[in-house]
């Protein structure tokens, strides 16, 4: 069984990392229900909140979804 070999302090020094980006606010959800019934949903990435949103209006037509900030 081959071994991997070991990082000299030399190798880990070379590495690189990128810098993050910023974070993007809390995206909010708000489902509202034939019956006037408001849910609220936080999500953190605006692409799910609108992934969300479509997954809920393609339910039925007895939603309406919103996404705000």
């Amino acid at each position: 069984m081959a071994t991997k070999p070991m990082l000299t302090h030399e190798d880990i020094q070379g590495q690189t990392a990128l810098e993050l980006p910023e974070r993007d606010m809390l995206a909010l959800v708000t489902l509202v229900a034939l019956n006037g019934v408001f849910v609220f949903v936080p999500v953190k990435n605006n692409d799910v909140a609108v992934q969300v949103c479509a997954q809920a209006l393609a339910s039925g037509d007895y939603l309406n979804c919103h996404v705000g900030q």
